[in-house]
C-alpha cells in the first residue's frame, strides 16, 4: 500500500464543480484502448548517426473489448479472462444506466492484479492471532503518531463529538487503525481494486454494488477516477469508505460542494461519525473495558451474541480489571474472550458491536477501541495474552471446521476463518468432553478432536 499525493487530491476537489471529467478528444483515445505515454528524448550515440525512431506508445493495461455490444443484464458470474469480466461488468453498468463515456472513463488502463485475490483470502484480522494483530495496530509507534497529530484535529473531534455524539478517541482509533493516520490510503485504484475482486473472487455481488456505486460517485462529478486510490478491496481516503457508503453517509462538513476524504479532515471525522450513528452509535455510552472473571465463569456464555445486562455478570462475580464492582450500564452487554480462559476478557456493549459494522472482526474492533484510547491517554490491556499458544496453520484450522462438521456441531464448509459459528461449535464439543468452553481453536483442542474421532 502506498501514499495518495495530496496535490492530486486537492486538483480533483477544485476540479468538481460543474466540469466535465473528460473532453471529447480523450474519450476519442479511451475508445481505442490506447493509453499514450511520453517518450524519452532519442540518445544521439554519434554526430553523423541519425536519431532512433521514438518509441511508439504502448498499449493501455486492459484493452477492454466493446461493451456496448455485448448483452449482460445481471452482474457477471463468470468470465474467460479478467478483461472479459470487464467489458461484461460495463455492458452490465450500461444496462443499470450508467452513462456510456463514464464506463469507459472510470476502466481505462484497468488491469488484472492478481495479489488482490492473494490479499482476500489473506485479511490479517481474520487469520492473525488477536494478541500479534494488537500489538500491531496499537504499536507504541502508532499511539506516538496518533498522539503527535492530536493537536492538530483536536477542534474538529471536538466539534464532532458535539453533533454526533461519537467521542475523539473512536474517530482517532478508526483513524489511525485504517490509514495510520492518513499515512496509508492505499494504492490501487479503486475500480482497478474492485474489478479484480469481481472476477477473482468469490465476492462478485459485493463487487458489482461498490463498482456501480463508485461510476455514480464519478458521473456526478464528486471525485475524477485517477484520484480514487485505495486499499485493494475499494476503500478510500482517510477512513477507507467504500464507495456505497461515500454516497449514502460521507458529510460535507466543509461546505465545499462534496465529500472530500482525502483532505479535509472535517469531512473524513464527521462521515466517519455519520456511519456509526447510521449503525447504531449510542451517544454518551462506552464501547466496554477489561474485566476479570472468576473462577468457575461458564465460558459458554461468553460470546458476542449472548446479551445480558452489566447486572447479570456483576451476579456472576464479574469485576473490573481492577477488581471493582461493574459500572451501571444501559441495555445489556456481552463478555468477550478471544484467546480462551487463558487470555484477557472484555465486558462490551452495543457501541463496540456498532464499531464492528465498520469492520467484522472482533481484533479490528478491540484495536481501534485500544489505539483511541492509548492516544486519549487511557491505559491498554492489562492481562497477559498467551502468546506461547502454537498456532494452528490454514490446514489445521481447516481439520478442525471438517471435523465439527462430521460430527454435526457445525454447518457450511471449512474455511480456515475462526468466526462465531465455529467458535461456537468449539464450545459445543467442549461441552460434551468436560473441557473450559472457552470457544479457543488450539492445538491441544484439535489433538482432542482427533483422539475423540479416532476412539
Amino acid at each position: 500500500m502506498g501514499q495518495i499525493m495530496v496535490s492530486a487530491a486537492v486538483q480533483a476537489h477544485c476540479s468538481r464543480q460543474g466540469k466535465r471529467l473528460v473532453s471529447a478528444a480523450l474519450l476519442t483515445g479511451l475508445l481505442t484502448g490506447c493509453a499514450a505515454q511520453p517518450t524519452q528524448p532519442p540518445v544521439v550515440t554519434a554526430p553523423t548517426a541519425p536519431e532512433p525512431a521514438p518509441t511508439p506508445a504502448a498499449p493501455a493495461a486492459s484493452a477492454v473489448p466493446d461493451f456496448t455490444q455485448i448483452t449482460q443484464t445481471t452482474c457477471p458470474a463468470n468470465a474467460a479472462s479478467y478483461q472479459e469480466w470487464v467489458a461484461r461488468f460495463g455492458a452490465y453498468a450500461l444496462h443499470q444506466g450508467e452513462p456510456e463515456p463514464v464506463i469507459r472513463t472510470a476502466f481505462a488502463g484497468v488491469t488484472e492484479n492478481p495479489k488482490i485475490r492473494d490479499r482476500a483470502g489473506k485479511q490479517a484480522e481474520f487469520v492473525t492471532p488477536v494478541w500479534t494483530y494488537l500489538d500491531r495496530a496499537v504499536s507504541a509507534e502508532r499511539v506516538a503518531k496518533g498522539q503527535a497529530k492530536l493537536p492538530e484535529v483536536r477542534a474538529i473531534a471536538s466539534d464532532v463529538e458535539r453533533d454526533y455524539g461519537v467521542p475523539p478517541a473512536i474517530l482517532m482509533g478508526i483513524w489511525g487503525i485504517e490509514t495510520d493516520f492518513g499515512n496509508n490510503f492505499g494504492d490501487v485504484n479503486v475500480f482497478e481494486a474492485l474489478s479484480n475482486v469481481g472476477y477473482g473472487t468469490s465476492r462478485k455481488a459485493f463487487a458489482c454494488t461498490e463498482l456501480l456505486s463508485a461510476l455514480k460517485i464519478v458521473d456526478r462529478g464528486h471525485v475524477q477516477p485517477a484520484q480514487m486510490i485505495g486499499s485493494w478491496a475499494g476503500a478510500m481516503g482517510h477512513s477507507q469508505f467504500l464507495p456505497s457508503n461515500y454516497l449514502t453517509v460521507a458529510v460535507d462538513r466543509d461546505g465545499s460542494g462534496a465529500p472530500d476524504l482525502w483532505t479535509s479532515m472535517p469531512d473524513v471525522f464527521a462521515s466517519t461519525a455519520n456511519h456509526l450513528v447510521r449503525d447504531g452509535w449510542q451517544r454518551g455510552l462506552t464501547w466496554g473495558f477489561e474485566v476479570k472473571l472468576p473462577q468457575g465463569f461458564p465460558y459458554q456464555e461468553a460470546e458476542l451474541d449472548i446479551e445480558k445486562p452489566a447486572a447479570h455478570w456483576q451476579q456472576r462475580g464479574v469485576r473490573t480489571i481492577d477488581g471493582q464492582p461493574l459500572p451501571a450500564l444501559p441495555g445489556n452487554t456481552s463478555i468477550l474472550v478471544l484467546a480462551g480462559y487463558k487470555g484477557p476478557a472484555f465486558l462490551v456493549t452495543k457501541n463496540f458491536k456498532t464499531i464492528l459494522k465498520y469492520n467484522y472482526s472482533t481484533s479490528y474492533a478491540l484495536s481501534v477501541a485500544y489505539l483511541g484510547q492509548r492516544v486519549m491517554g487511557g491505559p491498554g490491556v492489562k492481562a497477559t495474552w498467551p502468546v506461547d499458544e502454537p498456532l494452528l496453520s490454514l490446514d489445521e484450522r481447516e481439520e478442525l471446521q471438517q471435523r465439527l462438521i462430521d460430527r454435526g456441531l457445525l454447518g457450511g464448509s471449512a474455511d480456515g476463518v475462526i468466526g462465531l459459528k465455529t467458535r461456537k461449535a468449539i464450545r459445543a464439543f467442549q461441552l460434551q468432553v468436560g473441557l473450559p468452553a472457552d470457544g479457543f481453536a488450539t492445538k491441544a483442542f484439535l489433538e482432542e478432536l482427533r483422539r475423540r474421532t479416532s476412539s
